[in-house]
C-alpha cells in the first residue's frame, strides 16, 4: 500500500512538473494556453534540460545524491517561477472545464477510456527481455550504489569504463533521480509510473496532431486517439510502434517510436500550414530530448529531414535551411561523441 501511494504521488508530482515546465515556455513564447500542449512542451523541455546537465554530471562520477538534491532545487525553482507567472491562466484554466465537454461531448469519455485501458495494460504487463533487464538494472545500480551509470546492470560490477550505447541518455537517470527523491522501488518507477506517463503524453501528442489535420475539430481529435489506438493494437509485430507502446512503454526506444517522431510529424504540419516560430522551438526540443531518451536517436536526422526539407525545396526557401540544421545538432553531436568511443578517440573512464 505505502508503495503504491508513493507511485502515485510519483506520477502526479512528475506529471505537474511537465505541466508547469511546459506553461511557462508557452508563456515565454508567447503561445496560447493549452493544457495538453503545456504537457507536451514540458515533457520534452525537461527532458532537453536534463540530458544537457545529466551527462556530464555523469561523466564527472557525481553521486546520484548530489545530483538529485540539485535538480530537486532546480524543480522547486522552476515551479516557483510557474506559480508566479501562470497563477492567474491556471485559475482561469480552471473555471472554463465546463467548457471543454462543450468541445468534446461523449467523444471525450471513449477517449478516456481508450487511454485507461492503454494505461492499464502498460501498468501490468511484465516484459523480461534483455532490455527490460537493463532499463531497470541500471535504475536499481544507481540507486543503491548512489553512483550514475557506473555498474553494469546485468551482473552488478563497477564498469572500468562507461558503455558509450547508454552513458549519453540519460531516461534512466531521470528515473533514478524520482526514486531517490521519493523512494519508489526502481522497477514501479521505471515500469509503472513512467510507463503510463509515456502512454499519456503520447496520446496527448496523437490528440495535436489530430485538431491540425481537421482544423481545430476536437472531437475529431478525439476519434484520432481512438482510431491510433485500434491501429497499435492490431500492427503487432516486434518492429511496429504498436508493440513497444504497449508492451515496451518503458524502454527509451518506444519513446522514439511514440513521442519524438510522432512530435517531429506533428512539427512538420504546423510548418506546412506556416505558423513557424515556436514550430522550430519544439522540433529543436524534440530532437534533443530524443537523444536523452535512447541511442537510437540518429534516426531523427531522417525523420527531421523527411518532415521539413520536402517543404523548404517546394517553397525555395534557403534561408530555413539553418533553423533546419540546427535542429540536427543533438544528434549529430551524439553520433560524433559515439563514434569517437567506439573508435578509441574519446576514453571515459567508470572507476
Amino acid at each position: 500500500m505505502i508503495e503504491l501511494m508513493r507511485a502515485g504521488c510519483g506520477f502526479c508530482l512528475q506529471f505537474l512538473v511537465f505541466f508547469v515546465f511546459g506553461s511557462v515556455l508557452m508563456k515565454t513564447l508567447k503561445m496560447k494556453q493549452d493544457s495538453s500542449m503545456a504537457v507536451i512542451l514540458g515533457y520534452l523541455l525537461y527532458f532537453s534540460i536534463f540530458e544537457l546537465i545529466v551527462v556530464p554530471m555523469t561523466l564527472l562520477w557525481v553521486p546520484l545524491h548530489a545530483f538529485s538534491v540539485c535538480w530537486g532545487i532546480l524543480l522547486i525553482v522552476v515551479w516557483g517561477i510557474g506559480t508566479v507567472l501562470m497563477r492567474k491562466q491556471w485559475a482561469a484554466q480552471c473555471l472554463k472545464i465546463s467548457e471543454v465537454w462543450k468541445e468534446h461531448s461523449w467523444m471525450l469519455l471513449l477517449a478516456a477510456a481508450v487511454i485507461v485501458f492503454q494505461c492499464v495494460v502498460v501498468a501490468l504487463y511484465q516484459d523480461t527481455t534483455a532490455d527490460a533487464a537493463y532499463y531497470v538494472g541500471t535504475v536499481s545500480t544507481s540507486v543503491y550504489t548512489g553512483t550514475m551509470c557506473r555498474y553494469n546492470p546485468y551482473t552488478g560490477s563497477l564498469l572500468k569504463e562507461f558503455e558509450e550505447r547508454y552513458v549519453f541518455s540519460g531516461y534512466p537517470m531521470h528515473n533514478a533521480v524520482w526514486c531517490e527523491l521519493l523512494g519508489i522501488h526502481p522497477i514501479v518507477q521505471s515500469k509503472t509510473v513512467m510507463s503510463v506517463m509515456n502512454v499519456l503524453v503520447a496520446n496527448l501528442i496523437i490528440y495535436q496532431i489530430g485538431k491540425s489535420l481537421f482544423d481545430n475539430n476536437k472531437k475529431k481529435a478525439d476519434m484520432m486517439v481512438c482510431f491510433v489506438c485500434l491501429l497499435q493494437l492490431f500492427t503487432n509485430t516486434i518492429y511496429t510502434s504498436g508493440t513497444f507502446f504497449f508492451t515496451r512503454a518503458y524502454e527509451g526506444k518506444s519513446l522514439l517510436a511514440n513521442i519524438a517522431i510522432p512530435a517531429v510529424l506533428y512539427c512538420s504540419i504546423w510548418f506546412w500550414k506556416e505558423e513557424e516560430r515556436n514550430m522550430w522551438i519544439m522540433l529543436f526540443l524534440s530532437s534533443l530530448s530524443a537523444v536523452c531518451f535512447s541511442g537510437s536517436s540518429i534516426i531523427l536526422l531522417a525523420a527531421i529531414a523527411a518532415g521539413i526539407f520536402p517543404m523548404l525545396w517546394q517553397r525555395k526557401n534557403v534561408k530555413k535551411v539553418i533553423p533546419l540544421c540546427i535542429c540536427m545538432i543533438p544528434e549529430v553531436l551524439y553520433f560524433l561523441l559515439y563514434y569517437g568511443t567506439k573508435t578509441g578517440w574519446f576514453v571515459f573512464h567508470a572507476s
